[in-house]
């Protein structure tokens, strides 16, 4: 992230986390991060805009862990499900975002509704593969109303237990609990599901348009990045461009080795002009692998 930019969302970060998002103004952001309002503006087109951005940042962070966590693990693996559940769970905890959630509830900003609607929709989903991985084909049937139940059993674990607990309990632990307790209703796996198995699939599908048009739109910068690299001869930064492109193009990606590359493609570029071109086009990758 631009260095400027960063300025901004950290400072935003801090107030919307101590008084509220309601309660922060965009003028108590220019005032914690010391710069001009025309400096916002450079950035964000409103105060909706910039905790977007907040919150996109740390969803990336967490799904690159939840990827770093898998790599060369068997998807079947119980405690690597287990562990990038409570990946994301640390994140929002750690970044204070529990408290951000809180204050945007009851919002009525449509941009703002439409963000969080479709994050709850690709966690969900998200959790219901996983749950196929892990307990085979025949959980495909019951897999998102399993998924609703075990993300409702770990936040009202977490929300009863800080009622009556001034300490925090590991969240692995009562991601485990939570599982352990759904394991007898997947295994009995007989009744009737109460949401059709692609019942999130069919939300996904509405943003199946702008899926294609960040794939094309992806392709098209790397494309432009890789024509620019073999002008300045730097071949073997391109050697991961083109990789990419390849990768992209291909009506079968190598999805394992996309993410590895795509892991180590910010610390090949840090540092160089090229550095904030490459932070934009890794943001876009990770969004187009979400939607695989």
């Amino acid at each position: 992230m631009n260095p400027r930019k960063k300025q901004i969302t950290d400072a935003a970060h801090r107030l919307f986390s101590e008084n509220g998002f309601a309660q922060t103004s965009i003028q108590d952001i220019l005032d914690e991060a010391q710069i001009a309002k025309g400096t916002f503006y450079n950035y964000f087109a409103s105060k909706n805009e910039c905790l977007i951005a907040i919150l996109e940042t740390v969803n990336e962070k967490a799904e690159r862990r939840r990827i770093e966590l898998a790599q060369g693990e068997n998807k079947a693996d119980e405690n690597v499900l287990v562990s990038q559940i409570a990946v994301r769970l640390d994140m929002n905890r750690y970044h204070n975002l529990l408290a951000i959630f809180g204050s945007v509830a009851c919002s009525d900003d449509n941009d703002l509704k439409a963000f969080f609607k479709k994050n709850q929709t690709k966690e969900l989903n998200w959790i219901a593969k996983r749950l196929v991985d892990v307990f085979g084909e025949e959980e495909a049937r019951h897999a998102v109303d399993h998924a609703v139940m075990l993300t409702g059993c770990i936040h009202q674990i977490i929300r009863v237990w800080n009622l009556g607990a001034n300490t925090e309990m590991a969240t692995e632990t009562v991601v485990q609990f939570a599982l352990d307790q759904l394991k007898p209703v997947i295994r009995e796996g007989n009744k009737k599901a109460f949401f059709p198995k692609n019942w999130l699939d069919l939300t996904i599908d509405s943003l199946s348009t702008d899926y294609m048009e960040m794939k094309q739109q992806l392709i098209i910068r790397l494309s432009n990045l890789t024509k620019k690299l073999e002008k300045e001869e730097k071949a073997k930064n391109n050697e991961y461009v083109q990789f990419l492109l390849k990768e992209f193009q291909s009506e079968n990606p190598r999805l394992f080795l996309l993410e590895s590359v795509l892991l180590s493609l910010k610390h090949v570029f840090e540092g160089s002009s090229y550095e904030l071109e490459i932070s934009q086009i890794v943001k876009m990758a990770w969004q187009v692998l979400d939607s695989l």
